[in-house]
């Protein structure tokens, strides 16, 4: 009687081991792959937003300094109506912008840069096209720099809302390719075909 009481129970568990052995490696394999994957997605979208950001703003700074060339001197000067930026400017404003976010990504503005006269000081072809190319090495150096980790902390813009080093990247990249498509209006309302938008 004792033996064929424990009986059920040896049987019982040498069905569990069958189970255990035949199940154990398929889910180990699963568990594994899946752990792959994660580890191959972190790697993946870390710095993922920098990347597209930081290219985002190179695309769109090559073809604003391409405007800047193509643009006569003396239509720097020129406005669509009165009280409203000219091309000199909005230049001048893409400039200051810059160099703005920059240093709420932590960036250091360059010795010389005074951002309170930065729009009134820059008026000339030349002086507009070397602060752009400094502006935008900034902005695009600030946002490469940017660890993960920080793109959720607090940042203060002088404007109404909550934003993070996130929102000034966005803001950054949507700002500049904004101003790149006034330029390009103003171009064209002065006779002016960008330069990727002419025939070969």
């Amino acid at each position: 009687m004792k033996r064929n009481h424990y009986r059920p129970r040896f049987v019982v568990h040498q069905i569990i081991s069958t189970l255990i052995n035949h199940i154990k490696p398929t889910i180990m394999k699963k568990l594994l792959t899946f752990a792959v994957l994660l580890i191959s997605l972190q790697a993946f979208t870390q710095g993922q937003l920098q990347k597209e950001a930081s290219g985002n703003l190179s695309y769109s700074s090559g073809q604003v300094m391409q405007l800047a060339q193509a643009i006569p001197a003396d239509k720097y000067a020129w406005a669509p109506q009165a009280g409203v930026r000219s091309i000199a400017e909005v230049f001048a404003h893409i400039v200051s912008a810059n160099y703005f976010f920059a240093s709420k990504l932590g960036a250091k503005i360059p010795e010389g840069v005074k951002m309170e006269t930065i729009e009134k000081d820059l008026k000339t072809k030349d002086a507009i096209a070397a602060a752009l190319k400094q502006s935008y090495e900034s902005i695009i150096g600030a946002v490469k720099n940017l660890k993960d980790g920080d793109l959720a902390k607090k940042v203060e813009f002088p404007f109404p809302g909550e934003y993070t080093d996130m929102s000034a990247v966005l803001i950054a990249a949507g700002h500049s390719n904004e101003h790149l498509g006034q330029l390009v209006a103003y171009s064209r309302m002065n006779g002016i075909t960008p330069p990727w938008s002419q025939t070969k």
